[in-house]
């Protein structure tokens, strides 16, 4: 607007600027009376459209001005109100958002639904398996205390023995037969020193069966014993044991079947012959070592 108004002015004020610089330069003689009134009243004519032309120009940029304001204020209050409406979006979401979390705290917690897994029966272990047997080595002695008294005055070939084990009987660190399992023979040799004059007493015993918690056991043990032939002495000689002592405790090794144990001296648990007339007696509670026969497998535990 300011250019428009420039351009409308520019002819006039070089015409006044012109009469003016000359007017002062002294140049041209004053104009007469006539002629300044005529000028005046043509530069007035030509001053006054531009005056008019200023004017509404000024009230075009002033009504432009208005009217720029105007579409400014709306635009602030469009965007004021779009920022308002947005704000209370934003308040009504996190309102409901709170509400909602209060109401789930309040509410009980449901459980998930329960799942009736289908009974199935319980799977079966595989059964572990058997345990290897025990072998006794043949050679072995076993320590058999009788139970009930042997003497070749009254027995007679055919007759039971019974006993039990005095110790446990164990192989490789593993236990075959127990002390106290039930040992049960027969005579197998009877010479009565009594009934025969010069002859040597004899018993003999043959053991056949061990019980053991898996059942009897076969087995072939023999005892043979004789006394004295009538030389007075008292003391029988016993054949097939050790004379220093009965071996208590024992066990048995797997290189060569001999007996690991103890010895123990004296006349402690020994089975003693003693002569009789003439006789071999065996009272009860007896220990005697009969060596097996051959080698005797038992289960394993």
């Amino acid at each position: 607007m300011s250019r428009q108004l420039t351009r409308s002015l520019t002819p006039a004020l070089m015409a006044v600027l012109a009469v003016l610089s000359l007017a002062g330069c002294g140049k041209n003689p004053a104009p007469a009376a006539s002629d300044t009134a005529a000028d005046a009243g043509a530069a007035t004519q030509v001053a006054a459209p531009p005056a008019d032309a200023m004017s509404a120009n000024a009230d075009q940029a002033a009504a432009l001005a208005a009217k720029e304001q105007e579409l400014a204020d709306r635009e602030a209050a469009v965007k004021q109100q779009e920022i308002e409406a947005e704000l209370a979006r934003r308040d009504a979401e996190s309102a409901q958002q709170a509400a909602a979390a209060a109401a789930a705290r309040k509410r009980p917690a449901k459980s998930p639904p329960a799942t009736v897994a289908a009974a199935q029966p319980p799977a079966k272990a595989a059964p572990p398996p058997p345990p290897l047997p025990i072998v006794v080595p043949a050679g072995t002695s076993l320590a058999i205390e009788v139970i009930s008294p042997v003497t070749t005055k009254t027995a007679v070939v055919g007759d039971p023995v019974q006993g039990r084990l005095a110790s446990n009987l164990v192989v490789g660190g593993r236990l075959a037969a127990a002390a106290g399992s039930a040992v049960s023979g027969t005579v197998t040799q009877v010479v009565s020193g009594s009934n025969k004059i010069g002859g040597t007493p004899t018993l003999g015993i043959t053991f056949n069966s061990l019980a053991t918690g898996g059942g009897p056991v076969a087995i072939s043990a023999r005892l043979l014993q004789q006394g004295a032939s009538d030389t007075g002495k008292d003391t029988a000689k016993v054949v097939g044991t050790t004379a220093a002592g009965a071996i208590i405790g024992h066990q048995v090794s797997h290189k060569n079947g001999a007996v690991v144990g103890g010895l123990v001296g004296g006349a402690t648990g020994l089975a003693i012959a003693k002569k009789t007339g003439g006789e071999v007696s065996l009272a009860a509670g007896a220990v005697v070592n009969a060596p097996l026969d051959g080698a005797v497998q038992f289960a394993g535990t």
